[in-house]
């Protein structure tokens, strides 16, 4: 199975420390962002990647390399839209994915390990979302995606904006080949484009299941503002991530 990670995004909420540098190379606990993604992929034994590229993808792509220091095999899709949304770069990578199911994880996202091999070992096939339903920390509740967990286990609604949620969506996601097909039925935009939360309401809409993978407890943070990044610091977030 292969690991996707989205890399592709200017980090607007974080200028002017993206304005010459992309996110995912922004320095945090003594690491750049984008090791820990990567890391904690390898660490699963999730090993063959695929990185989504956009803005200012070169220099990325200068500092993995094929990602043998890591441990991994590194390929790249380029995403020439990836200002319209991040459901955009999901679909970048159709041809290389193809019809097999796929992990995905944002590569500003600090996550354990144990959240992907929770999604590894998990007796559903296809699609799942991991959620939280314990997160208190401003990383995790501001501006997060909601999203309603049925008593089936099943999650039937998911938005930043969803009245009524009982979950957080952490970013990390099991995906079918179906997703491709989802997205590719949402309404063009060539203003903001579509969110991944747009994708799944759609996959839920077409009939598709979409079951919750609780990992509630498991280290994770979204990086997006200088107020996470100042909150990671102060607390050694990223050290404590390091010795899971």
């Amino acid at each position: 199975m292969k690991g996707v990670i989205l890399a592709a995004g200017v980090g607007t909420r974080l200028a002017p420390l993206t304005l010459n540098c992309p996110k995912p190379l922004l320095a945090i606990g003594g690491r750049l962002l984008l090791d820990y993604t990567i890391d904690a992929f390898v660490q699963a034994e999730l090993r063959e990647l695929v990185l989504v590229l956009g803005y200012k993808g070169e220099m990325i792509q200068r500092y993995v390399e094929d990602g043998s220091r890591y441990g991994a095999q590194v390929k790249y899709v380029f995403n020439p839209d990836y200002h319209l949304g991040n459901a955009s770069s999901v679909h970048a990578v159709k041809e290389v994915v193809r019809e097999e199911p796929f992990i995905l994880s944002m590569a500003d996202h600090m996550i354990s390990h144990q959240i992907l091999k929770m999604l590894l070992t998990s007796q559903v096939e296809h699609n799942m979302l991991c959620v939280d339903r314990q997160a208190l920390a401003p990383p995790q509740v501001n501006d997060a995606t909601k999203a309603w967990v049925n008593e089936s286990g099943l999650v039937t609604r998911i938005g930043k904006g969803i009245r009524n949620w009982n979950a957080i969506d952490t970013g990390v996601f099991r995906f079918s080949s179906a997703i491709f097909t989802a997205i590719s039925q949402l309404t063009p935009s060539r203003i903001k484009g579509h969110g991944i939360s747009d994708a799944v309401t759609r996959l839920i809409k077409m009939g598709y299941r979409i079951h919750a993978c609780d990992v509630s407890g498991f280290f994770w943070m979204d990086i997006d503002t200088s107020d996470d990044l100042r909150y990671v610091e102060s607390n050694h977030v990223g050290a404590r991530l390091v010795t899971r």
